[in-house]
C-alpha cells in the first residue's frame, strides 16, 4: 500500500537527509510556465508521470567568500554539490520506501539542445522560486531570505502529488538602488534582471566547455612551437584538473554572491569585509543608475516583462521579508 505523503513530511525528510532548506514545486505549473518557452526546461520532458519537484537548498559557508584566492571557493562549491547529490539520493530512497519514485536531477547537468550551452534539463533557480523559497536577483541569481544567493540547489522529481509552496510576491533583491552585484562583476555581465551568461562564464567557468574548446582550437591551428607552449602552459594544467576533478568547471567566481546584502549570513560575517567593492567604476555606477531610471519610468525591461517578473517578485522590493527574517534571526540568537 502506498504510504500517504504531505508536503510538510517530505520537507522534513529532506531536512533530515541534510538539506538546510527544502520546498515543493508543482510539475503542472512548471510545465505551464517554463523560464524560456523557446527552450522549455520542464518536468514533463523528464517523465510524463512527474507530479511534483522537491527543491533542496544547501548553504555555502561564509568563509568561502572571505578568501583572496578562488581555490578555496572552488573546492567548497564542489563539496557542496557532491553533498547535495547525496542528499537528493537519500530523499529518493525515502520516497521509494513509501511507494513513490524520486528522480534525482544532477545539479550541474547540461542539455546541449537547450541554447547549445550549460543549461540543465531543469532550471533549478526557477524551481526554487516556484517552491516559495526565494526570488531571483538583478543578475538572476536565486536568493533566499536566510542566506541570500550563497546557496546551491538540487531537485528530485517525483510522482507523489504534493501541495506546492506559494511563490513569494515580494522581490527579495534590493535591485537597481543597490546594484552591488553589477559593480562587483569582473566581466561586467550583470544586466537588468538578466545576465550575459557567455560573458559570465569567462570567470565563473574558467575551465568550462567554451574555454576548453577555445584552447583545443588554438592547439589545432598552432605551429609546433606554439603547441609545445600550450601543452606546458598553466591553462592546459587547469583544463586537465577540470577533466579529472571538475576543478574550475563551475563556480569559480563568487563576487556577485559575496557582495549581496541579502541574508543573515551577510550581516553576520560579510558586511564589513565586503563593504568596499574595488571593481566599481563610474561606468558601472552609471549603468546601475540607468537601470533604476528605466524602472522608475516604467520602460520596457525584458527581465521584468509580464512573464519574467513572476520569478523576480511582482510586488517589487519593500524590505518587509528581510526585516522579518532579521527579527527572527536575532530572536533565535538570543535564546
Amino acid at each position: 500500500m502506498v504510504a500517504p505523503l504531505t508536503s510538510d513530511s517530505v520537507i522534513q525528510i529532506a531536512k533530515d537527509c541534510g538539506a538546510d532548506l527544502a520546498g515543493i514545486a508543482g510539475a503542472a505549473t512548471l510545465n505551464a510556465f517554463p523560464p524560456d518557452p523557446r527552450w522549455p526546461q520542464t518536468p514533463e520532458r523528464m517523465s510524463p508521470d512527474a507530479k511534483s519537484v522537491i527543491v533542496l537548498v544547501l548553504r555555502v559557508p561564509v568563509a568561502s567568500f572571505r578568501t583572496r584566492e578562488p581555490e578555496p571557493y572552488q573546492m567548497m562549491n564542489m563539496m557542496i554539490n557532491r553533498r547535495l547529490d547525496k542528499i537528493a539520493r537519500r530523499v529518493s530512497e525515502q520516497l521509494e520506501k513509501r511507494g513513490y519514485f524520486g528522480l534525482v536531477m544532477n545539479n550541474n547537468s547540461t542539455d546541449w539542445e537547450l541554447k547549445s550551452g550549460t543549461y540543465g534539463h531543469l532550471s533549478l533557480r526557477h524551481l526554487a522560486v516556484e517552491a516559495g523559497l526565494g526570488t531571483l536577483g538583478l543578475g538572476v541569481n536565486f536568493m533566499c531570505v536566510e542566506y541570500g544567493p550563497r546557496v546551491n540547489l538540487a531537485v528530485v522529481v517525483t510522482d507523489a502529488e504534493l501541495e506546492p509552496g506559494e511563490p513569494m510576491i515580494e522581490q527579495l533583491c534590493v535591485g537597481e538602488g543597490c546594484s552591488r552585484c553589477l559593480y562587483a562583476c569582473p566581466t561586467d555581465s550583470v544586466l537588468h534582471f538578466h545576465i550575459d551568461k557567455r560573458q559570465c562564464s569567462i570567470e565563473a567557468q574558467t575551465t568550462g566547455f567554451y574555454g576548453a574548446a577555445d584552447l583545443f582550437h588554438k592547439f589545432v591551428e598552432a605551429d609546433e612551437g606554439t603547441r609545445e607552449k600550450i601543452l606546458n602552459s598553466k591553462d592546459h594544467l587547469h583544463y586537465w584538473q577540470g577533466l579529472t576533478r571538475v576543478w574550475g568547471c563551475f563556480g569559480t567566481c563568487p563576487r556577485c554572491t559575496a557582495v549581496c546584502p541579502v541574508g543573515d549570513d551577510y550581516h553576520e560575517f560579510l558586511a564589513e569585509p565586503q563593504k568596499e567593492i574595488p571593481e566599481t567604476t563610474p561606468e558601472r555606477i552609471a549603468k546601475g543608475q540607468a537601470y533604476k531610471a528605466a524602472r522608475k519610468q516604467g520602460d520596457e525591461v525584458p527581465g521584468l516583462s509580464d512573464w519574467n517578473v513572476r520569478w523576480v517578485g511582482p510586488g517589487g522590493y519593500t524590505g518587509k521579508a528581510a526585516k522579518a527574517q532579521r527579527k527572527k534571526y536575532k530572536a533565535e540568537q538570543s535564546t
